[in-house]
């Protein structure tokens, strides 16, 4: 029995091509690997060869990352781990993975061995652990001992293996491999939680092979390309877990209302949908790179520290919300429990995973995140660069003005305010303006006011206040929260009542930020209680030097006042300082949400905050303690993560103008905003380590 799919399983694609090929490998996977032939394969005696196999091999995908003079299809590996996201998703039987794995590595390090594979001979790599010991014969090795568990191994006729050869290393780490068939080694299949997918232990009892046979890849190579491939898988695992849990708890009705109304549900529903969109991205990240690129070992390893992990949080979590049924044999969230489980076995312990992030990145590896911008992109340059030179004539003060009166500013606002810019345009001008050393000025809160007034301002208001507050001659601050109106910003009291020429304001306002610098603020009041909370609403103007008005510093806990209460008692607020309609102030208030710009951070994927601790680790001269070195290594993934997230919502918005298919928006923007304050937090605290 199968739940229904939803938004969740969406491709983590988002390239026009590979969404087509993902629908063709997830309608392919429902007609030839539906739910009843997994369950065929759990009940099984013994792992036998899927039906379908022979489809697959003539579908090309084991080699869909191989290059087409060696027999493949020419892709990459992001077009593998497009299909393996989906092979996850239906839990399917068979070694693909492990096959499209080794055919990944022979194509680079030994294509003279890949034509069995290509032509279907199943290929496994033993990744997981443990090494055999060899004696250096010259053009021989002698081999003996046990590797295990190998993923796939039971039905494997080819194995990569990783050997160590004696007084020659002394660890597993600087293994040589080599490409051994069954039939010289003795291979025993293992009891396995996934019964669907089995292991094996690989044997070799005083076996002698040809040095030939090994093949010229170094440990780390072979296990970076397994962490993305089983990554890509957990994700298709993840997204079903996630999918069915969230359906599940819309559906379920206790206490005469649905489960997922209740906030214990809800939470753990959100945080399931936060550890998947991290480990998509880290997968979707690793998979566009080239396993050549010198950054590829640092965004495999975070894929490596995220992807399992995530996948057998995400079961867990499911089962946890589906209840009893959940439990029971005749439900599919096993099936997904125990593919996680398995992957969170071969790939390892996540710790180590996050040592080997912090490792890379204290070597000084950076994942840089950029936008490859089409040659359209070219045509706005000269006007930007025209803008750079007339700035280089006149000075530093004068910048200002310069920038505001052209539009440069807040460039996606509608011209005159600013030059109505396509978000490709956005990022040109951000480009030019980083590279002459150029900044904007940062207009703070007016950077929220100013949209609002934009779209529902009168023509007079846009003239009094909107030139001027981007040359920085009038600042802002915003009164919308109060002690009973937080998040639930509808449920404002502060009241004003209709006086002769206006409006009286009578309230309080809390967590003003600028209150005692700025001249002007932007107050949402109740103008209609008899209105339900939304429709009684308006937005005004407020002149912040009105007698009327007291400003209280809001001491924190640190000992600074960031904030302040802002108390309102019969504040004069004339008509022509209302904005939009009376009772309409909620779509004002609504109106900052829809004027995000398109941007791309400049600097470290890391943030400054981590880049300072990691500073302060490297200025003290000692290695932090293995506690220590975990939790910055998960630092350092999580803000990675959070980058290639960032990176993903600013080319969903791109997406008609780079030249591909719609894609829409994604959870990524609110899900970075969400992790992101948590990540901060935790940053700070390790610095104060």
């Amino acid at each position: 029995m199968s739940a229904p799919l939803s938004g969740a399983t969406a491709p983590s694609t988002l390239n026009p091509d590979r969404l087509e090929l993902a629908r063709v490998a997830r309608r392919w996977l429902g007609a030839s690997s539906p739910i009843s032939v997994v369950r065929q394969a759990l009940e099984s005696e013994t792992e036998v060869m899927p039906e379908f196999w022979p489809e697959l091999v003539e579908l090309g995908w084991i080699g869909l990352s191989v290059s087409e003079e060696h027999g493949g299809q020419g892709g990459t590996l992001a077009d593998l781990v497009t299909v393996l996201e989906e092979w996850g998703l239906a839990v399917a039987p068979g070694p693909f993975p492990g096959s499209a794995l080794l055919a990944t590595l022979l194509d680079v390090h030994a294509p003279e061995f890949l034509a069995p594979i290509i032509a279907g001979a199943v290929g496994a790599v033993a990744f997981g652990g443990g090494a055999l010991q060899a004696v250096d014969h010259g053009s021989t090795v002698l081999l003996t001992g046990e590797v295990k568990p190998v993923d796939g191994g039971s039905l494997a006729e080819w194995f990569l293996l990783p050997v160590v050869v004696e007084q020659a290393t002394e660890s597993e780490a600087d293994a040589d491999w080599y490409l051994i068939h069954r039939d010289e080694l003795l291979v025993t299949p293992l009891r396995s939680a996934d019964p669907v997918r089995r292991l094996a232990a690989v044997t070799a009892h005083n076996l002698s092979v040809s040095s030939d046979r090994r093949i010229p890849v170094q440990t780390h190579q072979v296990r970076d390309l397994a962490a993305v491939v089983q990554a890509a898988e957990c994700v298709g695992v993840a997204a079903w877990c996630v999918s069915t849990a969230a359906e599940y708890a819309k559906n379920r009705v206790q206490f005469d209302r649905p489960i997922g109304q209740f906030q214990a549900v809800k939470h753990r529903c959100a945080d399931a949908l936060c550890r998947l969109e991290e480990a998509r991205a880290a997968t979707w990240d690793a998979a566009e790179l080239d396993p050549s690129d010198e950054q590829f070992p640092l965004a495999a390893a975070v894929a490596g520290a995220l992807g399992a992990t995530a996948a057998f949080e995400c079961a867990k979590d499911a089962i946890q919300i589906l209840g009893g049924i959940g439990y029971t044999w005749e439900y599919d969230a096993h099936l997904y429990l125990r593919r996680a489980t398995v992957a969170r076995h071969l790939n390892g312990d996540p710790v180590p995973w996050r040592r080997r992030v912090w490792q890379l990145v204290q070597s000084g590896l950076r994942r840089s995140m950029a936008v490859d911008l089409p040659a359209s992109a070219e045509s706005f340059r000269p006007e930007v660069r025209s803008l750079i030179t007339q700035l280089q004539q006149v000075d530093r003060e004068h910048w200002n003005r310069e920038l505001a009166d052209g539009g440069w500013i807040a460039p996606h606002w509608p011209t005159p305010w600013g030059r109505s810019a396509s978000g490709l345009e956005q990022l040109v001008i951000d480009e030019e303006l980083r590279e002459a050393g150029i900044r904007r000025p940062h207009i703070q809160i007016a950077g929220w006011v100013l949209p609002t007034l934009i779209a529902h301002g009168t023509s007079a208001q846009q003239e009094r206040f909107i030139r001027a507050s981007l040359r920085l001659d009038l600042r802002w601050c915003q009164l919308f929260s109060e002690p009973e109106a937080g998040s639930d910003l509808a449920s404002v009291t502060t009241r004003a009542e209709r006086v002769e020429g206006g409006w009286s304001l009578t309230g309080q306002k809390v967590w003003t930020t600028l209150a005692t610098e700025a001249d002007w603020g932007i107050c949402l009041a109740r103008t209609d209680p008899t209105a339900p909370k939304h429709e009684g609403i308006t937005c005004f103007l407020v002149d912040m030097r009105n007698p009327g008005i007291e400003i209280r510093p809001l001491r924190e806990l640190t000992g600074f006042a960031m904030f302040n209460e802002v108390f309102l008692d019969q504040v004069l607020v004339p008509d022509d300082c209302v904005v939009g309609d009376v009772n309409g102030g909620w779509s004002c208030a609504r109106t900052t949400l829809e004027n995000e710009r398109v941007s791309m951070g400049s600097g470290s994927s890391f943030g400054p905050g981590l880049e300072s601790v990691l500073d302060l680790s490297h200025r003290t001269g000692s290695t932090p303690d293995a506690r220590v070195v975990d939790v910055l290594g998960g630092l350092l993934a999580s803000a990675q993560a959070l980058s290639v997230m960032g990176l993903r919502t600013t080319l969903r918005a791109l997406s008609s103008e780079l030249g591909m298919a719609a894609v829409g928006p994604g959870p990524e923007a609110s899900i970075r905003k969400l992790l992101g304050v948590e990540h901060e937090q935790r940053v700070q605290e390790v610095g104060m380590e």
